[in-house]
């Protein structure tokens, strides 16, 4: 197993709890959503341009965090430091997050124009 460290930009968190219907397996962790760099330059989706599809701003991404990490999430939104751990499940590689360090908060704010 190989194990990556990165830097994002964590917007929100939300809980979430879901029961399948028919076997009542219960399937439970916490949402996040998320810039997934300190860089903030918009990215290039050279795929979706070559697909001929209009391509601008940031893309936020979303991953799902285990409860256990939840007292992790100290604030958001923030930086964090995310291990992710990536492993080969039926010959293709699956990267999932395993562990999160509060790296420093993050104050968003917007200018007020003059009336």
């Amino acid at each position: 197993m190989n194990e990556i460290k990165q830097n994002y930009l964590c917007l929100s968190a939300q809980q979430y709890r879901v029961v399948d219907e028919n076997t009542g397996d219960v399937n439970e962790g916490i949402s996040v959503w998320y810039l997934p760099s300190d860089n903030l330059n918009p990215a290039t989706d050279l795929e979706a341009k070559e697909r001929g599809q209009v391509v601008k701003g940031i893309k936020a991404g979303k991953m799902a965090l285990p409860l256990e990490m939840a007292s992790k999430l100290k604030d958001l939104p923030a930086m964090y430091e995310v291990t992710m751990e990536m492993r080969m499940v039926a010959q293709r590689a699956q990267v999932r997050p395993v562990d999160l360090d509060f790296l420093s908060h993050v104050k968003l704010s917007q200018d007020k124009k003059a009336a």
